[in-house]
Order: structure tokens, then sequence, then C-alpha cells
């Protein structure tokens, strides 16, 4: 995938949200962590014609450096991009520090890669029409990204402020920035038949059945397992994807011990 710019930042910052509102990009958008499971492209128009590549990036967790949640995928992606955009949740809905919301993203990109963690980046402090500046201390904040070179551009997804002038800095920092190194392909070939959510196997072991697939393991590289709405979430994409109905063909009955790549439970459909 190449794009121009890359939106980085934790689950639930509003990357799919800024997307959509800048171009005509739809990705999936919803009030739970880790809803966008793959890379969304975006062609972003600015003024006369101008305009650049943007890439809503999945939400990076901390460990994705060693390949934890979408991990090297996720870091795969980001390398490709010029600039990038550094969405924070400004207003600290989440309860969490937004500069070690910042602080903990940068680690993931230096350990995987100094030239990675050094390309430039803007920060887009969204969710700015919430911002409670008692609680919240944007001095420090200020001061934290000026002492590292971030230059801070506050924004609202949810109402536009400050989207028109996002964009057109975007573009502005673009025109001085090297052309992107051309990488070899690195994907594989799509086979002609895709993975179902119905195409499970399950052998039992030790009292417990062990239920495997592609899909299903695709869908659990995309969960947080400590998060209730994503647990909830992942539970609403077995029912509606006839998931449970294809185990309890297989044999699996209620009460009995399930393992779904390290998610272990029991069964009750």
């Amino acid at each position: 995938m190449l794009a121009d710019v890359g939106f980085v930042g934790l689950p639930s910052v509003g990357k799919s949200t800024l997307l959509s509102v800048i171009s005509a990009a739809r990705p999936k958008i919803a009030a739970y962590h880790f809803t966008t499971l793959s890379p969304m492209l975006g062609v972003v128009a600015v003024d006369d014609g101008k305009g650049f590549v943007a890439a809503d990036i999945p939400g990076l967790i901390e460990g994705a450096s060693e390949g934890a949640g979408l991990g090297f995928d996720f870091l795969r992606h980001v390398d490709r991009c010029r600039l990038l955009v550094h969405v924070v949740d400004i207003a600290a809905t989440e309860g969490r520090d937004p500069v070690e919301d910042v602080k903990l993203i940068n680690r993931e990109l230096e350990k995987y890669s100094i030239d990675l963690a050094s390309r430039p980046q803007i920060i887009a402090a969204n969710k700015c029409d919430i911002l409670d500046r008692e609680t919240v201390d944007i001095p420090a904040f200020e001061r934290f990204a000026a002492e590292n070179g971030y230059e801070v551009m506050y924004i609202s997804a949810a109402t536009g402020e400050g989207i028109k002038e996002l964009c057109r800095r975007v573009y502005e920092r673009l025109q001085t920035l090297p052309e992107i190194t051309i990488y070899e392909p690195e994907y594989e070939a799509e086979t002609t038949e895709k993975a179902l959510p119905s195409d499970i196997t399950a052998k039992r072991e030790d009292g417990m059945w062990i239920v495997e697939g592609e899909w299903l393991k695709w869908l659990m590289t995309g969960i947080n397992l400590d998060d209730y709405e994503s647990l909830t979430y992942f539970d609403r994409m077995l029912r509606t994807n006839g998931v449970f109905e294809k185990m309890r063909s297989l044999g699996i009955k209620d009460g009995d011990e399930v393992d779904l790549y390290g998610l272990e439970f029991d069964f009750v459909d």
C-alpha cells in the first residue's frame, strides 16, 4: 500500500472518522475498539485539483513492535508513508493522558524502526470541541510537542473545526518531503477461494474443543481480549456469521469448554 500520509494513534481516537470527513473513503466506524481491521485509503482534495492520498491505519496497541494485535501488519503500512498525522484524543475522553498516548505510539514506532520513528509528524489534537482545559493540561501538552518538534493542530472530526486547515498544512508539508522509497511487493496473490466463517474445524483434546479456521484466526487478530466492547463485537460477529451454529453442527454442546486461539469459554449458543 502506497499512501502519502498515514493516520496513526491509539484505537478510538477518531482516525476513521477523520478520513471519512476529508475524503470519499467510508471506513467502518463504531464506538468500540479495533473497529478498523485493515488499512483504508482515501484521496483528499485540497484546492485547485491539489491533494494527497491518506491511509487510516488500524489502531496501534502497546507491544505492536513485537507483533501484538495487528503488530507487524500495522507497522509495515506506516513505513510506506512520507508523513504521519498522529491523531490524539486531546479531550482525554477515556481518561488517558494525551502526552502519554503520543509517547506510547512513538515508542512502538522506534522499536520497529529508527527511521520510521524519525518520520515527520503533525499532531492532530482531535475532539477539541469537547476539550475541558481545566482537566487537560494543554500548556504541558504543547510544551511536550514543541520540545520534540511536533506541530500541533486542533481539530474536531465531529464538527469539522480545523479540518480544512489541517488538510492544507499536510499538503504543504508533503511538498517539502522526498518521494517515498519503492518497496518490493510483500504480499502473496490472493487465492480464488476466500476463507469463510463456516470453514472451521473442531477437535476435542483433554475435554476441551479446539476450534480453528482462517476466517476465525483473521477476526481474532483485531480483538482486544481485555476490552468488554471489543469482546461484544467479537461475539456478535460469530453469531451473525453462523459460527456458533457451525460449532454446534460439529458436535459442540452447551456447557462444553471451547478454545478459540487462546480464548477459552463455556459454549452457550
